[in-house]
């Protein structure tokens, strides 16, 4: 599997939760109050790439949900890098109409 590096945010979120002895509530982890992190989509992000999992709560409000790290994200955490899935596109697939129908003339 091919590994990603983690951006310079992304490891101080991961490295925050790793050095917090209990799950740390989504507010916590807002370290800049930026554009970016108004909303707690990065937070989402986090737990769709595998890198953080929900403690409690879910992601109707990240802020409030508390977070664990992944063992993914403890090595994220400590060396800046993760393996990820590349993720194939869909074929499309003929419908059974189409393959035996005959050009129009």
């Amino acid at each position: 599997m091919p590994l990603r590096p983690t951006s310079h945010f992304t490891w101080q979120v991961l490295r925050t939760v790793r050095r917090s002895k209990k799950p740390i509530d989504g507010r916590a982890l807002r370290l800049v109050p930026s554009r970016k992190t108004k909303d707690g989509s990065f937070l989402t992000s986090l737990v769709d790439e595998g890198l953080l999992e929900f403690s409690t709560g879910s992601a109707t409000d990240p802020f409030t949900a508390t977070y664990s790290l992944t063992e993914k994200g403890k090595h994220a955490a400590e060396y800046g890098e993760y393996e990820y899935e590349l993720k194939r596109p869909a074929v499309p697939t003929k419908s059974a109409s189409a393959k035996g129908a005959r050009p129009r003339s």
